[in-house]
């Protein structure tokens, strides 16, 4: 299972998500749809940066959640990938720490072909704990990226939307002015830069605590 694990982690990065022709005429719908209804009406002492400015429509929100559930599941499964390598990490991890106990408690006392041989285990033991580890991080990396397509997905549709929107809206110049694709802020597992540290444990760090689009 292990093997086939990082086959998928490693194997060519999926090209970007299709912004398909009937997810484009919908979004470009809805945009017509509430531009001519006057959706969302601009407050006339709106200014960038004022609460008054703070300019959303339903579409835009369903937009931003189906990112966040894309995003979601997205974590999910990499939680369920990772569980197992976790478990196999800290097995590794008490063997390699047991093996230097005895490496270090023996290191007197026992012939020197015995302590190299004992020496010879503790290294053969961090190597596994490495690769376990590198694994890991791989994983996550991997499953940063997706959640970097999901958003890029998102947004685009988002760019469509208002495209549309502002040049059907009767106040579409000031719209156009105001009004931005609101995006959750990352969380902190999709903007996490992996050093020679790994967090521990991954699959438990960070929750989906983001805010609505």
């Amino acid at each position: 299972m292990r093997d086939k694990r990082s086959k998928d982690w490693t194997k060519p990065v999926a090209p970007s998500i299709r912004y398909g022709l009937f997810a484009r005429l919908s979004d470009w719908w809805c945009a017509g749809r509430d531009g001519r209804k006057g959706i969302p009406s601009v407050p006339t002492d709106a200014r960038p940066g004022t609460p008054a400015a703070e300019l959303t429509t339903p579409r835009m929100m369903v937009l931003g959640q189906l990112g966040v559930g894309r995003i979601e599941k997205v974590w999910i499964a990499y939680q369920l990938d990772v569980a197992a390598l976790e478990a196999e990490l800290k097995e590794r991890s008490a063997r390699r720490d047991a093996l230097a106990v005895e490496f270090g408690e023996a290191g007197q006392r026992l012939p020197r072909e015995v302590v190299h041989t004992l020496a010879a285990r503790v290294e053969e033991a961090e190597a596994e704990v490495a690769r376990v580890e590198e694994q890991i991080k791989i994983g996550l990396r991997v499953t940063q990226r997706h959640a970097s397509m999901i958003e890029a997905y998102v947004r685009r549709r988002c760019a469509a939307y208002l495209t549309r929107l502002v040049r059907v809206h009767p106040d579409g110049a000031r719209l156009n002015h105001l009004m931005r694709p609101r995006w959750p802020d990352q969380v902190d597992w999709a903007r996490a830069s992996l050093g020679p540290e790994l967090p521990a444990p991954v699959a438990r760090a960070g929750v989906l605590g983001v805010r609505g689009s």
